[in-house]
């Protein structure tokens, strides 16, 4: 868990601050609960929208306030996190911020094409598209920030964040494809699957 840990704390560290300003995370994933939860620690009142009602309800009992994506329509707030995979997050995190908002995409999209509403509202409000990346610290955080110390924040995170509750399937080694078909499939109640390697059976393998 701990590259998604330091992935979620750095999504938070590009956030900025905003004490008790209103945060909408996109996705109930494992990265859109850690950074939902570091938010919250760091002052913000972040809200995750999730369509799923199951992944929603692991989300509340970790303490953090959930909504489906449809409640959202009328939300105004100054940053949205897009965490959930879904190229057509971005375009509807636009309406959902105020002026001068700013979209923090921490989604991987790969080669899936992601089609923006640049008209319009985007022009009006000067709304902002930022990306957020683990693999560098931002030079505007490289006073107090490197990736040696985001490390060692990360090792300390381990052991204070839910993350037993969030490793919901394990999965033996043998059983590797089991697992990636599961993940594939979007098997509910599947949050993280780990794959268990026993040493002592290395040699059946």
């Amino acid at each position: 868990m701990l590259p998604l840990v330091e992935t979620a704390l750095q999504v938070t560290l590009d956030a900025g601050t905003g004490y008790r300003d209103r945060v909408i995370v996109l996705g109930a994933g494992v990265l859109g609960l850690l950074t939902g939860l570091l938010l919250q620690r760091s002052g913000w009142r972040p809200l995750i929208a999730e369509p799923l009602q199951w992944r929603r309800a692991v989300a509340s009992s970790l303490g953090v306030t959930t909504a489906a994506p449809a409640e959202l329509v009328n939300e105004e707030v100054p940053l949205v996190i897009d965490a959930s995979g879904n190229p057509d997050a971005p375009a509807m995190a636009l309406d959902m911020l105020a002026h001068e908002g700013t979209l923090l995409v921490a989604s991987w999209f790969g080669a899936k094409p992601v089609v923006l509403p640049l008209g319009g509202a985007f022009h009006r409000r000067r709304l902002t598209i930022r990306s957020t990346q683990v693999s560098t610290v931002p030079a505007r955080l490289s006073g107090t920030w490197s990736r040696s110390r985001r490390r060692q924040e990360t090792v300390e995170l381990l052991g204070e964040l839910p993350l037993a509750q969030l490793c919901t399937h394990v999965f033996d080694f043998c059983d590797a494809a089991d697992a990636f078909r599961a993940v594939d499939q979007g098997k509910p109640g599947l949050m993280h699957a780990v794959l268990n390697y026993d040493r002592s059976a290395a040699g059946d393998l």
